[in-house]
């Protein structure tokens, strides 16, 4: 996290000061105990799934005189670890990444900056910003030792003289984007295989989440399907679907045809109402056919980074890569 410095105000009348002199103030940024230039989050500790979740909090403030402040990511490394990671940056307990999400996707809405201050922030003021960094349980051994960059700026513009209207054309970080690493579309049985998905849930409350597989790769073939993952969801949280997760059919990594993934609101609340836990092959379909809204995941349709299914779009792809490890495109690249 490095501080940047900035006065971009200025005087909007010719006035008259007493010696000749007149001025229109500086502004100075703070992190922590001081003026900071450097890394104030270390997740160098960091371990897999919820347990080893690194938190970090520290203050934002300024001196001398009110200001906007700006806060942007620079572009990660293009490195596995990036993609794994997930980030959760909040200010003032408000999450500005919605949620823990895929490291590199957060830098890649970040770069082009957020303002964080709610009308202006007052020397005596200090913004509580929160950076969480957790490695899913699924993370491959692979990661282990590995490293990564998460490099943050900030930005601030005294307010006096400069009205909210002038500033909203004032992010210093406009136009920004990052390159990333080239992603593969999941189109027209191009042989693209998908090795696994990160799902986000878009329900209104929490849910027990059962995904099985289908149709070869992790699903298998003539059978009801395999669960590739099982567990309660919070509305807007993300979770992953991976091939790796179940003996597969003769394609290693490969999640298969289809993932169907069903939702039970009243399951994750403790209750036995409608629930039924027997695993694939139970409601919507007969044996070879389990329960859920049906994601195609055989390339034979168009499967991309922002697709939403479900009736209500509750269920939204929001990263996946194949099993050579290529990042999945998004729907506006395909």
């Amino acid at each position: 996290m490095a501080s940047g410095l900035g006065t971009g105000a200025y005087l909007s009348d010719r006035v008259t000061f007493a010696n000749n002199g007149f001025g229109a103030g500086t502004v100075e940024l703070t992190v922590g105990d001081g003026v900071a230039d450097g890394v104030v989050v270390d997740v160098s500790g960091i371990d897999r799934g919820p347990e080893g979740r690194v938190t970090e909090t520290f203050p934002v403030g300024v001196r001398t005189n009110p200001a906007r402040v700006w806060l942007a990511a620079e572009c990660p490394d293009d490195d596995a670890l990036a993609a794994a990671l997930r980030i959760d940056l909040r200010v003032d307990g408000r999450s500005i990444t919605d949620g823990l999400r895929p490291f590199a996707a957060v830098a890649a809405d970040l770069v082009s900056g957020e303002r964080i201050d709610d009308g202006c922030l007052g020397p005596d003021d200090a913004l509580a910003v929160e950076v969480t960094a957790e490695l899913p349980a699924d993370a491959p051994d692979a990661l282990a030792g590995t490293a990564t960059s998460l490099r943050l700026r900030l930005y601030a513009e005294q307010c006096r003289h400069v009205t909210e209207t002038a500033a909203t054309g004032a992010n210093p970080f406009a136009g920004r984007a990052c390159e990333g690493p080239a992603c593969v579309s999941c189109e027209d049985e191009n042989g693209v295989a998908i090795g696994s998905l990160t799902l986000r849930y878009r329900g209104d409350e929490a849910a027990r989440v059962t995904v099985a597989a289908t149709g070869g790769g992790a699903g298998g073939v003539g059978t009801g399907g395999t669960v590739v993952f099982a567990g309660d969801v919070a509305p807007n949280e993300t979770f992953v679907v991976d091939g790796s997760d179940a003996p597969t059919n003769g394609d290693p990594g490969w999640l298969g045809s289809n993932i169907y993934v069903d939702a039970d609101s009243d399951a994750a609340d403790g209750s036995d109402a409608g629930s039924d836990d027997s695993g694939p092959g139970r409601g919507n379909g007969g044996p070879e056919r389990p329960a859920g809204v049906k994601i195609h995941t055989s390339c034979s349709e168009p499967l991309a980074v922002g697709m939403r299914f479900g009736e209500n779009g509750e269920f939204e792809i929001a990263a996946g890569t194949t099993t050579a490890g290529e990042p999945l495109c998004g729907s506006e690249e395909n």
